[in-house]
């Protein structure tokens, strides 16, 4: 039985990656200075690429005729493996075929150092300069991107390889051993690790192969399951292994039985011509980004919206503050919120260069150490080695110049925050063709007829649909009451003033305990109120006065030119008790309850019927304040479970998102 997610992480999963140390030989080649080892050949390395894992898994006629197909690399490095395979997907792929590309990397390259190492393969100019224009922060953790317009993902898997294949979910149809040789790097080629590659590999299906033909690692991938076999080499080596795992072997499962996968979408059996169709409640920024994700991978969405115009209720701030939440030590917490923070902003910029009036700023962030607590965990993360071109610490002095105006305290600076109108995001999310928007409609009743939802509204019933998300902020509780996914409404209001010949000057958005932007427009936007046990949503002059005092608290001078201030939008904003929002399908609570009864005389290494959900039906909600920075990550986790593809997110993260978490503590603490 695998670690469950209300259980501490082991500390080696939370180490921060080293990034790649490299050497540069008499001949002028980079190698990989702690491996000892280069990177590729020195005769063709794009050939010997193309003959060792493209034809060593029988590529592309194993991808030809599949919607979707699985690549697993164990060892980045350069990224030419992933390169050669993207262009022959180009060449030999269709359309209405995705790509998901999984590669793990404990040290990976420094971007210019990436750049430079690409250049020598002019072919492949293109594709390296998409993949380095996506290029994350090198930051511990799985790091999703799409790339070809949406045709390939690859997600890319900063840390130790046992660790992240314990943490990857997915079926993978063929492997790409490419590490650094057994001699160098023995423990990547052991027998543990051979069986966790098995563990993720379908019975029949998935082949693998490597440059290497040691002994050792024939017998390590026989001891696994699989059979192995030899081929020639590339060039003037002898031999190298190709492998596949038989219909024989017993395929594994490496998830808790209680938060086990929905049974994906079946793609042949609804309707004649294949066509998916999903139904979103709720035109916010969860519903809208549910939608997108969906309507990406080819279903036809509707998205129902009850106001006559998208992101009126908690999306309906004029700006919202896109950051990462930084902990002293790194935790899931803070792992998911930059994880989220780093997809966030590559979608927008995606969405930006197909969408000019999406109004979004990357104007860098800056969190100040207005506090005791803050400022000793900004001396903390000092001790991280985290990248500067994700957070720098700055002094005062420093903060002030990056704002643009003098500040009494330094702080974390985020150069790729910013902030976002969220309803021209909304705006923008549904522009697209797969996409129909129903306004001033109401969702009051669904019930399952047969295979499909039937979703009642106010005035008619509307067309059944294969799958519903429901996704309608404070409304959610609506349809979820007869579920345990416990909800804590909180009220919040921003207020705005205009801006004047001092505040003008500022570049950046200010974080305290509260936030405030630069002039949009000729007004600054800042607050906001969080106040529990109050669900009227009014505007009040009480709040205005709050939130004008809480930034005099901290910033006097600045908040000392913000007068009058005017109140710019109140609402509901749903959280939730662990502040991780829910994300996936809704479970059969009966059968929750019956079939893992005995977990609550701590019975957990027994054997459990996998999780029974209401098929078809999910949930995305509980985003509280920080749904701008991680609906767009968190679309991507229900799209993918819909869809049946690898997840974009870690498995302890999974766990931390599912909506019956709560339901489970409830059975484990002998609680109905």
């Amino acid at each position: 039985m695998t670690s469950e997610g209300w259980l501490r992480p082991n500390s080696h999963i939370m180490e921060e990656i080293t990034p790649a140390c490299l050497g540069r030989d008499t001949d002028g080649f980079l190698y990989a200075d702690d491996f000892n080892d280069y990177y590729y050949s020195k005769l063709n390395a794009s050939a010997e690429s193309a003959y060792v894992f493209l034809e060593g898994n029988q590529l592309p006629e194993n991808w030809l005729g599949v919607r979707k197909f699985v690549i697993a690399e164990l060892g980045f490095g350069t990224g030419l493996n992933f390169l050669v395979t993207w262009n022959e997907w180009v060449k030999k792929g269709h359309d209405h075929q995705h790509l998901h590309y999984l590669a793990i990397e404990k040290h990976p390259l420094q971007p210019e150092s990436l750049r430079i190492l690409l250049e020598q393969y002019p072919e492949l100019a293109e594709y390296a300069h998409e993949l380095l224009e996506n290029y994350p922060s090198l930051l511990t953790g799985m790091h999703t991107i799409e790339l070809a317009n949406g045709q390939i993902t690859l997600t890319l898997c900063f840390m130790d390889v046992a660790v992240a294949l314990e943490e990857i979910v997915a079926d993978v149809d063929c492997w790409y051993l490419d590490g650094f040789s057994p001699v160098s790097n023995p423990a990547m080629w052991c027998e543990k690790l051979m069986c966790q590659i098995a563990g993720l590999s379908r019975p029949g299906k998935t082949t693998l192969a490597t440059f290497t033909a040691a002994s050792a690692v024939r017998r390590n991938l026989q001891a696994a399951g699989f059979v192995v076999n030899k081929r020639k080499g590339f060039g003037r080596k002898r031999e190298m292994l190709i492998a596949i795992y038989p219909e024989s072997a017993a395929q594994t499962e490496s998830l808790s039985p209680w938060y086990s996968l929905p049974v994906a979408y079946n793609f042949n059996t609804n309707t004649p011509d294949g066509e998916r169709t999903a139904l979103v409640i709720g035109g916010g920024i969860a519903g809208c980004q549910s939608a997108w994700a969906l309507a990406e991978r080819g279903w036809k969405v509707r998205l129902l919206e009850r106001h006559t115009t998208l992101a009126q209720e908690a999306s309906g701030n004029k700006a919202a503050v896109l950051t990462p939440k930084m902990t002293a030590r790194l935790d899931w917490g803070e792992r998911f919120y930059r994880q989220a923070f780093l997809y966030a902003n590559r979608q927008l910029q995606r969405l930006k260069q197909a969408h000019n009036d999406l109004q979004w700023e990357a104007c860098g962030a800056l969190q100040l150490n207005h506090s005791e607590r803050e400022a000793k965990r900004w001396a903390v993360l000092g001790d991280r080695n985290l990248p500067e071109d994700f957070i720098q610490l700055l002094n005062a002095e420093d903060a002030g110049q990056v704002a643009g105006l003098p500040l009494p305290f330094g702080g974390s600076y985020f150069p790729n925050g910013g902030w976002v109108n969220p309803q021209s995001l909304c705006e923008v999310l549904v522009r697209h063709e797969n996409i129909e928007v129903l306004s001033d409609t109401s969702a009051l009743t669904l019930n399952k007829v047969g295979e499909q939802w039937l979703v009642r509204g106010e005035y008619e019933d509307l067309a059944p649909a294969d799958a519903v998300i429901i996704a309608n902020g404070k409304d959610i509780r609506r349809f979820t009451e007869a579920v345990a996914v416990p909800f804590v409404p909180v009220r919040g209001q921003t207020s705005y003033a205009a801006s004047t010949d001092i505040t003008q000057s500022l570049k950046v958005t200010l974080g305290h305990e509260g936030y405030m932007t630069p002039a949009i427009n000729g007004q600054h936007i800042f607050g906001a109120t969080f106040e529990r046990e109050n669900e009227n949503v009014a505007l009040s002059s009480e709040s205005d006065e709050q939130n004008w005092q809480q930034l005099h608290d901290h910033l006097p001078q600045l908040a000392s030119q913000l007068k009058p201030v005017g109140s710019s939008h109140a609402a509901l904003r749903m959280t939730t008790p662990d502040r991780y929002p829910y994300v996936g399908s809704l479970a059969d609570n009966e059968r929750y309850f019956d079939d893992y009864a005995d977990l609550r005389y701590g019975r957990v290494n027994q054997a459990y019927p996998p999780a029974t959900y209401m098929t078809g039906l999910y949930v995305a909600g509980g985003f509280g304040s920080r749904g701008l920075t991680t609906s767009a990550l968190s679309a991507a986790l229900l799209a993918a479970l819909i869809n049946g593809e690898p997840l974009p997110v870690e498995k302890s993260l999974y766990y931390k998102l599912h909506p019956s978490r709560f339901l489970i503590r409830r059975i484990r603490k002998n609680r109905e």
